[in-house]
Order: C-alpha cells, then sequence, then structure tokens
C-alpha cells in the first residue's frame, strides 16, 4: 500500500511526462524477458487487423507495435495505482451513456454491468462511485474480503467489494441476487474465462477468429430479470479517461426454454462492443496469453 501511495506522490511531483518515462524500463522488462507476452500481443494485433480489412493496425504488426502495446499495459497499471493512491484528482473524466447507470440507481433496482480487460476499469469505478451506488468485483478468487479490505484501506470512502467466483457452487449465484436485490452493481469482466473454471461456455467470432466466453453472467441476466450494462473506460489522452455505458437490456423476464438462446444474443452483442472498442483504441486490449486455440 505504501509503494502505491508513492506512485501516486511522484505522479503528483514529477509530473505526467516524467512518470511516464520511468514505465519504459518496466515495459523493456517484459518485451524482452516474456517472449510469450510478445507473440501474444502480435497474434491479436494480426487478428485485429485482418478482421478490420488491413485498417487497424494500418501496417503489418511488427515487435516495435507489441512494445508499444506492452507500454500502454503498464501505462494503465501505473495510473490505476495513482488513482487508488488517492490521486484521482489528477485525472480527468469524461462520460457518456451515464444516464442509463444513473436512472439503474434511481429505480433501486440494481443492474451487472459488464466490462473488459480493455482500458481501465478500475477507473470505471469512479463513475459508479459519483453515483453513490456500491460496486461488487465478481473475481475468481480465494481472497475476496482481504481485497475488500485493502480498497478499504486505500480510500475508506470506497464502495468496491468483491465477490469470490466459484462456478462449482451455486453461492455465486445467491450472493449476485442479494446485492442486485440492494439495488447495487454487480461487475464483471466477461471477454475471459477464467483458469480452471467450469462455468458454462459459448464460442463466437471474435475479431474473425473463434473464441470462448463465458456464458453466466447473460443467464443470470435473463434468470433475475435485471439490468445489463457494458462499462468501457478507455485512456483518450494524457491522464484523460472517457467512460461510455451502454444497456444490452433493460431487464427482461426470460422463460427458461428461452434462456440460453437470449444469453447467447446478449453475449454477441457484448462480443461487437468490444470489437469496436478494439477497433478504436487497439493498443489497449490487455489479454496478453494465448486468447485463441
Amino acid at each position: 500500500m505504501a509503494a502505491i501511495k508513492l506512485m501516486a506522490t511522484i505522479y503528483r511531483v514529477a509530473g505526467r511526462g516524467a512518470a511516464s518515462l520511468l514505465l519504459y524500463p518496466i515495459a523493456a522488462y517484459f518485451y524482452l524477458g516474456r517472449p510469450p507476452v510478445v507473440e501474444a500481443s502480435l497474434d491479436y494485433l494480426r487478428s485485429l487487423r485482418a478482421w478490420s480489412g488491413g485498417a487497424v493496425p494500418p501496417s503489418e504488426p511488427q515487435r516495435r507495435d507489441a512494445f508499444h502495446h506492452i507500454h500502454s499495459f503498464a501505462t494503465n497499471l501505473f495510473e490505476r495505482m495513482v488513482a487508488w493512491g488517492g490521486g484521482a484528482a489528477s485525472f480527468t473524466f469524461e462520460y457518456s451513456g451515464d444516464d442509463h447507470l444513473r436512472r439503474v440507481v434511481e429505480s433501486g433496482a440494481g443492474a451487472i454491468l459488464l466490462g473488459a480487460h480493455i482500458g481501465s476499469f478500475d477507473m470505471a469505478r469512479i463513475l459508479a462511485e459519483s453515483n453513490r451506488v456500491p460496486i461488487n468485483v465478481l473475481m475468481f478468487t480465494d481472497h475476496a474480503e482481504r481485497i475488500t479490505s485493502f480498497f478499504e484501506r486505500l480510500d475508506p470512502a470506497s464502495k468496491v467489494r468483491v465477490l469470490r467466483l466459484d462456478p462449482t457452487t451455486a453461492q455465486t449465484g445467491f450472493a449476485i441476487k442479494a446485492c442486485l436485490e440492494r439495488g447495487e452493481l454487480v461487475a464483471i469482466l466477461a471477454d475471459r474465462v477464467p483458469p480452471g473454471s467450469r462455468e458454462q461456455v459459448a464460442e463466437v467470432d471474435f475479431l474473425g477468429r473463434p473464441a470462448r466466453f463465458p456464458l453466466s453472467p447473460y443467464f443470470l441476466a435473463c434468470t433475475l430479470g435485471c439490468p445489463l450494462l457494458t462499462s468501457m473506460c478507455v485512456r483518450t489522452g494524457d491522464s484523460t479517461y472517457h467512460t461510455a455505458v451502454d444497456v444490452l437490456t433493460e431487464g427482461e423476464q426470460v422463460p427458461r426454454a428461452s434462456r440460453e438462446a437470449r444469453a447467447r444474443d446478449l453475449l454477441t452483442q457484448y462480443v461487437a462492443t468490444l470489437e469496436r472498442y478494439c477497433r478504436d483504441h487497439p493498443y489497449q486490449w490487455f489479454n496478453f496469453y494465448r486468447y485463441w486455440g
């Protein structure tokens, strides 16, 4: 925690440019010492270019593009820690679609908020907290209570809690239902199947190649009849982030026989949104492992 506070101080005192220079050695470490990370980056960038018809990136990805991708990730991590360390005032936050979130808050219905490993989902929490609504982040971890306590020590006013994802039991579903009944948000990063997960997945085309995505968030929305929103937060300039909230469904009770088909339809909509963000912000999708296949 002291290190995070120190980073926030460096950012404020040294300035954005000087702080950014500190990230080049970190990016170089992963670039030179983790060949699978570089290959995963190039695989993604090549898939993106083929899917976009050669538009993004505009030329065949080279290793320098992978370095730029990794440096973008290092910048993302650094600025997330700065924000958590009390430096949120150093950033400019812009929003669109926040009226959707406000409407959910005012209704008291709660909602599932789907994010992705693109940009900074941690920055998106500021939007939820500005609306004074607790946000519960679903994680595949055995240390949910410890992580929640850590967030509270960093920021005593934080409304972020961590829920443990355990697809082998019904406990996670009951915990999510309880959060929604209290009018809270449940946040899920829905572009990755957790390692060792036994939950149901679906294979859909992502950037022109078949990829596996978790299906449970959409099943939950169909079963509970709750609103399902997407929230993507990307870096649009120096210390500037833009969060966009979009509605996948306002909340509907779906008959049991139709739930799988409706869940797959909602997943397809989510993937289309993710593809659009990858096209518009190609160096901000951070899944540095063998994603396809």
